[in-house]
C-alpha cells in the first residue's frame, strides 16, 4: 500500500505509471496518489479505482462525440474537460472525402498534444499505413455498432496487457471485438446482443477474480449458451 508523497522503489528497466512520479532532478520515483503498487509489464504504477483521466500525449483513448462545427468535433475523454479532434485528422481525408460523424458516436483516437493549460488536441491518422481512412483497414477511426462502458484506469491497463487472462478465456468460447482506451473507456461488440451484455458482465465481474474464479464464471457461460 501507498499514499501521495510515498517513495516508489523502481527496478533497472521500469517506468513510471499511473499513480506514480518521477523526480528530474534527484532520478526518484513517488506516488502521486493513494492504492497498491503494481507492476504491469515494464510499468510500475498505483492501483485504485480512480476514473478521472489525465490525457497523456500517445495515450489510445475512447471517445464520444458531443459536438461537431467545420473544422474539429468535440469528444468526451472522461477528462476535466473535452478534447477536440480535427476534421482532416484521418489517414488521406480532405475537405471533400472525409468521415462525417454524429453527436454520440464513438471513436478511437491517440492523444496528439496534451497540456493542462490548452485542450487536449486528438488524432486518428494512423502513422503505421499509408492506407486511407475508408478502406475499413485503418485501426483508429469510428467504432461502429456495440456498446461501450467504463472502467477503473487500473482496470483498462489490466485489458490491455498482452497476458489478460479473462479476454484470452472468453476468445477461446465466444466470438467479440474489443477496444479498450487507456482513458477507462472500453467499447465491444459481438454477434449478438445477448452475448454483447453478457461478456460485459463477465469483464467488469472478473476485476478482483482469481483465475480459478474467473475460469468457474467462464464455464457456467459456456453452459447457458449450450
Amino acid at each position: 500500500l501507498c499514499l501521495p508523497g510515498d517513495e516508489v522503489p523502481l527496478q533497472p528497466g521500469s517506468l513510471p505509471g499511473l499513480g506514480v512520479a518521477l523526480d528530474a532532478d534527484s532520478g526518484r520515483a513517488f506516488a502521486t496518489a493513494a492504492g497498491v503498487l503494481r507492476t504491469l509489464e515494464e510499468e510500475v504504477c498505483v492501483e485504485n479505482l480512480r476514473k478521472r483521466y489525465i490525457p497523456r500525449k500517445g495515450d489510445h483513448i475512447v471517445g464520444i462525440i458531443v459536438s461537431r462545427n467545420a473544422d474539429f468535433y468535440k469528444v468526451e475523454i472522461r477528462a476535466p474537460s473535452p478534447a477536440f479532434l480535427p476534421t482532416l485528422a484521418w489517414n488521406g481525408a480532405t475537405k471533400r472525402n472525409r468521415p462525417l460523424l454524429e453527436i454520440g458516436m464513438l471513436v478511437y483516437a491517440r492523444v496528439e498534444a496534451a497540456h493542462p493549460d490548452l485542450d487536449t488536441e486528438l488524432s486518428c491518422v494512423d502513422p503505421d499505413t499509408k492506407k486511407s481512412w475508408n478502406t475499413g483497414e485503418v485501426l483508429l477511426g469510428e467504432l461502429k455498432g456495440g456498446l461501450s462502458f467504463e472502467v477503473a484506469l487500473t482496470a483498462a491497463q489490466r485489458l490491455l496487457a498482452i497476458d489478460c487472462f479473462i479476454l484470452d478465456r472468453l476468445g477461446k468460447d465466444f466470438s467479440y471485438e474489443l477496444c479498450v482506451g487507456q482513458n477507462g473507456r472500453v467499447w465491444l461488440v459481438a454477434p449478438t446482443a445477448r452475448e454483447t451484455v453478457l461478456l460485459l458482465q463477465a469483464i467488469k465481474r472478473s476485476f478482483g477474480m482469481t483465475t480459478i474464479q474467473i475460469e468457474a464464471m467462464v464455464g457456467k457461460m459456456v453452459e447457458v449458451f449450450s
